[in-house]
């Protein structure tokens, strides 16, 4: 994966979501049918600049033992196949045992790298796969957040950007523990939707909701940590629910209702008001 300043914060959302999503491509879109895996870290020789993204020691259900390597790529880096054939090399050489090798392409471009090298006495390729093509409805089924987020990567289909995006922020909602889980995706989101090139209209919705939960989330975990203990947490957090700012609150569901981004129970729910509230709301801005 790149490691230029732009693919910093890609890189560290990969490591934050790596086991999940590794998984979920592995089963969803390589479709290699795993009995058991165990990670490892190949410190392979100092000459190399970087170890490989992730590496897995695979038997699949058929008995067969090997290496799985999945390496994430931003950009098409002209000399990928020979970084490839080194990385083969030095790992069969290591482990002794077959290398499966798969490049996954992040950015909605093509990808222009090349997959094979043929010199006198060696054919070498791998697999290269980009993310755009994958159906994201494989990623927004899953019930784990981790996993949500990468949708947003995928082929909408006849969905558009932000219809996706809003099923997406739905998805989440629901596969996340807490508001700090849920912030934490959402700020996740917000990073991979700029491989997307998505409006301006998706990363505002974002913005307006992560806003509302950091907020709202420090304010609960400064009390819960001033109680030292997870009653005085659940006390603070029912407290900061009732003393919230609902001016603020008032003027975030206010915005939401009139992108028509989520239904009334939706922001009832999430704001801890009544249905009836939401409505009120509604009809003043229908007047």
């Amino acid at each position: 994966m790149s490691t230029k300043k732009e693919g910093n914060q890609y890189d560290k959302i990969f490591k934050e979501n790596l086991e999940s999503v590794t998984l979920a491509l592995i089963e969803k879109v390589l479709h290699i049918q795993v009995a058991s895996y165990e990670k490892i870290n190949a410190d392979l020789q100092r000459t190399l600049e970087r170890k490989p993204d992730q590496l897995l020691k695979v038997t699949n259900k058929a008995g067969k033992t090997f290496l799985l390597q999945l390496e994430f790529q931003l950009v098409n880096e002209k000399d990928m196949v020979y970084r490839m054939l080194e990385y083969k090399a030095l790992l069969a050489r290591k482990y002794k045992l077959d290398v499966l090798q798969y490049v996954i392409f992040l950015s909605d471009g093509k990808p222009r790298m090349r997959t094979q090298l043929v010199l006198t006495d060696l054919v070498f390729s791998f697999q290269l796969v980009q993310f755009s093509t994958i159906d994201y409805e494989l990623f927004l089924s899953s019930e784990k957040g981790d996993e949500v987020v990468f949708a947003v990567l995928g082929k909408f289909g006849d969905s558009k950007p932000e219809q996706a995006a809003r099923r997406i922020y739905e998805r989440l909602q629901q596969t996340s523990a807490s508001p700090l889980e849920l912030d934490k995706h959402l700020q996740q989101l917000r990073v991979l939707a700029n491989l997307r090139k998505l409006t301006d209209y998706i990363e505002t919705m974002i913005d307006s909701i992560s806003k509302y939960i950091k907020e709202e989330d420090d304010i609960l975990f400064k009390r819960g940590q001033q109680k030292g203990k997870l009653e005085g947490f659940q006390e603070g957090e029912q407290k900061g629910k009732q003393e919230g700012k609902l001016e603020e609150k008032t003027e975030t569901i206010r915005k939401f209702l009139k992108d028509g981004m989520l239904t009334t129970q939706q922001l009832a729910s999430y704001f801890d008001v009544t249905e009836e509230f939401v409505e009120n709301l509604r009809l003043n801005l229908e007047k």
